[in-house]
C-alpha cells in the first residue's frame, strides 16, 4: 500500500503552520518551516511502507502547528505585542488630510496604522489637498486671463490701434474633457481620504518584540 496522498496531507500541514506563524520574523519563518519539512522528509525515509495513515502519524508526533509556532517563540524568547487599534487619531488624519492638508498629513505620519506607502499617497495625491487645489485654480485662472495687446503705430508715430485680441472660444469637445477634468481632479482628496480609510489595518497590526 502507497501513500496516495501523502503529498497533499504534508502541503495542507504546511499551509496551516505558515499561517500561524505568519507574525514571526521572515527569517524565523522560513527556517521553522524548513525545518519542519526536513524533519518530514527524514521521518517518511524511515517508513518501510508509507501509507496515508503513517503520513498522519508523522504529522500527529509534529503536534499541531500553532503548538509548533508557540514552542518556537517560546524558544527564541518572542513575545506578540499587543495589537494597535486605530482611533481618534486616525479618523482625524482622513478628515484633515483633504481639507486641512498640513495638519492631516502630520497626524498621518504620526500614526503607526498605515504603510508608509499609504502615507506618501496621502501626501502627494493631490499635495495640498482641497487647498492646494484653490491656490493652483487661482494661478492658472490668473495667467489664463493675461492677454498680449497689440498697438500698431503710423509712420508719424501715432498709435492707430491699441487693442486686446479676443481669443477664441474652446470648442465643445474641450469644454467637455476640461468639465470631466476637473470633476476628476476636485474628487481627488475625497478618493484619497477614502482609500486612507479602507486601508486602516483595525486590530491587524502585531509586532514582535525580544522578551
Amino acid at each position: 500500500m502507497t501513500a496516495q496522498h501523502a503529498d497533499q496531507l504534508i502541503d495542507g500541514y504546511l499551509a496551516r503552520l505558515r499561517v500561524v506563524a505568519a507574525d514571526l520574523p521572515a527569517s524565523v519563518r522560513q527556517e521553522l518551516i524548513e525545518d519542519v519539512r526536513t524533519h518530514i522528509a527524514e521521518a517518511r525515509s524511515r517508513e518501510s511502507d508509507e501509507t496515508d495513515a503513517s503520513v498522519l502519524n508523522i504529522l500527529d508526533r509534529l503536534g499541531e502547528p500553532a503548538v509548533v509556532v508557540a514552542d518556537t517563540r517560546e524558544r527564541l524568547g518572542l513575545r506578540t505585542s499587543t495589537p494597535y487599534r486605530p482611533g481618534l487619531l486616525e479618523v482625524a488624519a482622513v478628515i484633515l488630510v483633504p481639507f486641512f492638508w498640513p495638519i492631516g498629513v502630520i497626524l498621518l505620519w504620526m500614526s503607526p496604522a498605515w504603510h508608509w506607502r499609504d502615507k506618501v499617497i496621502g501626501t502627494l495625491i493631490p499635495p495640498g489637498g482641497y487647498m492646494g487645489l484653490a491656490i493652483f485654480g487661482v494661478i492658472f485662472a490668473t495667467a489664463k486671463s493675461g492677454g498680449s495687446c497689440v498697438t500698431v503705430i503710423e509712420g508719424t508715430g501715432q498709435a492707430i490701434q491699441n487693442g486686446c485680441p479676443t481669443p477664441a472660444g474652446p470648442s465643445v469637445l474641450a469644454t467637455a474633457l476640461s468639465i470631466i477634468a476637473a470633476i476628476l481632479i476636485y474628487s481627488l482628496p475625497l478618493i484619497t481620504a477614502g482609500y486612507l480609510a479602507l486601508r486602516l489595518r483595525w486590530g491587524r497590526r502585531t509586532q514582535l518584540a525580544l522578551g
